[in-house]
């Protein structure tokens, strides 16, 4: 990063700080709803950036250009009304701007989709005044699409929202390395049906460039490899932005935070959607399949049995069971492939349902690694243990107990954290992570003692179907020591027990006697 990259960031930052203070301090104690209002300013502003851009590309190419802000609605530009104040200001945002960004239409229909039932929640006329002096501080015109991406992805994690927005973020250091296994590419749909604010969707995307880039366009940020999809034709960049990229949410205040994720990544066509994905009334999406499915679905809810989708192989109240029956429909036939989150107690419970969606999943998948992830993870969120798993659709369901098929395994100890509730990051935590990737070796996974390992599927067949990686892991087996007869032990007890007793009894007499 630049010097003036990095002061801008660094100005950035303190501004959102001031700016989140005056929003907390004004009544908005809820993380989520800061993040939507201060969105919804940033956007309103770039509207007027973006159209601004365009007038100056008309000049030099000569392609046409229909401002957004023609006739009367040149008064809804931000620089228009940025100067009101008072209860003037705060009654033309909230009564007019916000209705204005609803009503667009051709290429702004996603802006369309973020403002559309969104409500203006900032409380009074001197906070609004504030947030737009602040925001209007900032030239977001400046800034490269990644840039303000990277901002904005800062600006979700940056805000406290511990135990709120926190159950929405899968860490980014855990993405990236389930995207590379996956391998997502260019021309491929890729679907994330629990998508929150969009992680999966966006370290794809980033794949797919970094894929599709030349040698000398391909740099390091954050100790990861990153490119601009300069080897990308004009055609392959369209489909990329336009039609690559699809989600569902059910919370819609999620959906809204994902889109603005999105656009500021350069994603501007993605598909995102306000749904219940595995309960309620069945649509056409939901028979929809893609070439790639990455998420990391909600562990602690519940459904009624009442209430889930018909098409679902197996029927459970547990969250993760149909996420996962719900991931293998959306898959293509012997292409499709998916990583996926799931809690420890899914790979090893002993019910009816936990054992018939992993014996579904064996049959109907090439599963291709198992990954056990340490507890803390996900803290301070969460402590819950997880694994993620790979796996590729077959054509048709084949029977496992007989499978020649052998499961890779990968035992994470260590994610480059402190894997406790006070999170924090540093070359002193152990990683596993880049010896996870040089392991999994471009899809040929290798054995190496002490972190991976191959487990035949016709023996987890005729183990209940178990997937834990502790139940296989020929280097965690320890010489077992003796145990001793319990009526040694029983004997013992009670021989020290009579012991006791005399002790007791002569404390006594000498008590008595004195």
């Amino acid at each position: 990063m630049s010097p003036e990259a990095q002061q801008f960031t660094e100005d950035f930052q303190t501004k959102l700080s001031r700016l989140n203070n005056y929003l907390w301090g004004a009544g908005l104690k809820d993380p989520v709803t800061r993040i939507q209002q201060v969105s919804f300013l940033f956007f309103l502003k770039m509207l007027e950036e973006q159209d601004n851009a365009m007038e100056r590309a008309e000049e030099l190419t000569g392609r046409a250009h229909h401002s957004i802000f023609e006739g009367d609605n040149e008064k809804f530009r931000w620089s228009r009304w940025r100067d009101k104040t008072g209860t003037q200001l705060y009654n033309f945002v909230r009564d007019n701007v916000f209705q204005f960004a609803v009503d667009l239409q051709n290429s702004h229909t996603t802006v369309s989709q973020i403002f559309r039932d969104a409500k203006f929640l900032i409380p009074d006329e001197v906070t609004l005044k504030r947030a737009v002096e602040i925001i209007d501080s900032i030239e977001f015109s400046k800034l490269e699409t990644d840039v303000k991406g990277d901002l904005y992805e800062g600006l979700l994690q940056s805000i406290d929202a511990a135990g709120e927005l926190g159950q929405f973020l899968t860490p980014r250091h855990i993405i990236r390395p389930m995207v590379h296994m996956v391998n997502p590419k260019i021309g491929e749909s890729v679907f994330d049906p629990a998508c929150g604010t969009g992680g999966f969707l966006i370290a794809s995307f980033e794949w797919i460039k970094y894929q599709n880039s030349s040698k000398e366009s391909i740099a390091e940020k954050n100790g990861y490899p990153i490119g601009y999809g300069d080897r990308l034709k004009k055609a392959q960049w369209d489909f990329l932005i336009q039609k690559t990229f699809h989600g569902y949410d059910v919370d819609p205040e999620m959906m809204r935070l994902c889109l603005m994720n999105l656009i500021l990544h350069g994603i501007e066509g993605a598909k995102i959607q306000r749904k219940d994905t595995v309960a309620g009334s069945e649509t056409d999406d939901d028979l929809r399949q893609f070439d790639v499915v990455l998420t990391n679905p909600p562990f602690a809810g519940k459904v009624d049995l009442e209430r889930v989708k018909p098409t679902l192989p197996v029927k459970s109240k547990k969250t993760q069971v149909l996420f996962l029956g719900y991931v293998l429909n959306a898959l293509k036939p012997g292409t499709g492939r998916a990583g996926i989150i799931l809690p420890e107690g899914s790979l090893f419970g002993t019910n009816r349902d936990d054992k018939e969606i992993r014996r579904y999943l064996l049959e109907n998948t090439k599963l291709e690694a198992v990954v056990s992830m340490p507890a803390g993870v996900f803290q301070p969120y969460a402590g819950v243990k997880t694994s993620f798993l790979v796996f590729r659709k077959k054509n048709h369901p084949e029977p496992v107990e007989g499978s020649p098929d052998k499961i890779w395994f990968f035992n994470m100890q260590g994610d480059g954290s402190s894997l406790s509730a006070a999170k924090k990051y540093g070359p002193q935590y152990r990683n596993d992570i880049p010896k996870l990737l040089e392991l999994w070796n471009g899809g040929q996974p290798k054995e190496e003692k002490g972190f991976s390992w191959f487990t035949p599927v016709k023996q987890i067949a005729a183990n209940d179907f178990i997937l834990s990686a502790n139940t296989y892991n020929p280097h965690a087996i320890e010489a077992e020591k003796p145990h001793r007869d319990p009526k040694e032990i029983l004997g013992e007890i009670e021989q020290k027990s009579g012991t006791l007793d005399g002790t007791r009894e002569k404390i006594a007499k000498l008590l008595g006697g004195s």
